[in-house]
């Protein structure tokens, strides 16, 4: 009898345990789930890896606070892959159960858009040339007009009267490419080549040599890398020339693979802050890339979206829908990337300075 006695209360015992283990204590704050779908390997890795950095560095800052929900990330390598990211995206959605899900650039994050739409999962991305966003999307990229705008008034400055337009046979490059063809010549600015190369073309010297016999006044390149960083170097040793720009690539390219060639200036769509640049270089020893600023602003809004809207009757955490309609109503934003203006249908506009390349650094240009 005591053994049966002891048996039953030895599994009651258990049974408790069990229970208490499994239930949520009283105090526990609602979760917030974050998913990341980023280049954490291959040519682009210092991309996703800058992305991570700044994207915890939102995480960390907000941590520090007495916040009604907690923030939680995940983090997925897609190696700049459509088919990838749009694996980690179902993963996120269907097993993680996030709330909102990161991309970066347009080669990935269309299919991303798609798939969190369908969920209604908030899709946080960095895209340029991307305007055209869907409901439950916000793109926080500089977008065609101002990269555009701030390539005019350097050609202009240097009264460049001729062209040639270079990039890869991609959706990226075609959107901001095809807007500078259809800009420049209403510009005083004519085109005389514009020219798209396959993914896998690694030598530029005939189509160089064939572009130098019209003396284009400047090249000017929107690539998938490493044809931006191949066709520089290729183009400075054949002409010795530095008569090469880009529409916000070049520094974006890694510091030990950017050919060393001074003077060479970009548009500088990395950020427009030395306040973060600074805290970022001091935490993680190294560069802003690009995006990074740009991802940690827009994680920042929704965080702060979260906190700020109510949760409807009955619901743990506020609507997907109408966080992003808080940030909608934010309309401005001073932060990582600089002061920014938040438009309705999700797209944020912003100012893009240039650099010039000197010595391994970009370095501001002294107007």
């Amino acid at each position: 009898m005591k053994k049966v006695l002891l048996g039953l209360l030895l599994v009651l015992g258990l049974t408790a345990c069990g229970e208490k283990a499994e239930t949520p204590k009283e105090n526990e704050k609602p979760v917030v789930k974050i998913g990341a779908t980023l280049p954490l390997s291959g040519d682009l890795a210092y991309i996703g890896v800058g992305a991570k950095n700044a994207l915890n560095m939102v995480i960390d800052k907000w941590q520090q606070q007495d916040t009604k929900y907690t923030y939680q990330i995940v983090f997925e390598d897609d190696m700049v892959k459509p088919k990838q990211a749009t694996l980690n995206t179902h993963k996120f959605i269907d097993i993680d159960k996030v709330n909102v899900v990161v991309s970066v650039f347009g080669v990935v994050d269309r299919p991303v858009d798609e798939i969190a739409n369908q969920n209604k999962v908030i899709s946080l991305s960095c895209s340029y040339g991307k305007e055209d966003i869907p409901a439950y999307g916000f793109n926080t990229s500089p977008q065609n007009k101002e990269i555009y705008t701030s390539s005019l008034r350097e050609l202009k400055k240097r009264k460049v009267k001729t062209v040639a337009l270079l990039g890869s046979n991609a959706a990226v490059s075609n959107v901001l490419l095809g807007y500078a063809a259809e800009h420049l010549p209403q510009d005083g600015i004519e085109v005389v080549f514009n020219e798209r190369y396959n993914l896998d073309e690694t030598d530029f010297r005939l189509s160089i040599q064939k572009m130098e016999q019209k003396s284009p006044d400047y090249y000017v390149l929107f690539g998938v890398e490493p044809m931006n960083s191949i066709f520089v170097r290729q183009y400075y040793e054949l002409t010795g020339k530095n008569n090469v720009t880009s529409l916000g690539n070049f520094p974006s390219i890694s510091l030990k693979v950017f050919p060393p060639i001074n003077n060479i200036w970009s548009v500088y769509v990395i950020g427009n802050n030395e306040v973060f640049e600074k805290e970022y270089f001091e935490k993680h020893q190294n560069r802003v890339e690009a995006c990074s600023a740009n991802l940690y602003d827009g994680l920042d809004m929704i965080i702060k979206a979260f906190e700020s809207t109510e949760p409807k009757e009955g619901n743990k955490l506020p609507d997907n829908a109408d966080v992003l309609q808080k940030i909608r109503d934010f309309k401005v934003w001073d932060g990582a990337s600089g002061k920014v203006k938040i438009e309705p249908n999700g797209c944020v506009r912003m100012d893009v300075p240039v650099r010039m390349y000197q010595d391994g650094k970009w370095v501001k240009i002294e107007e």
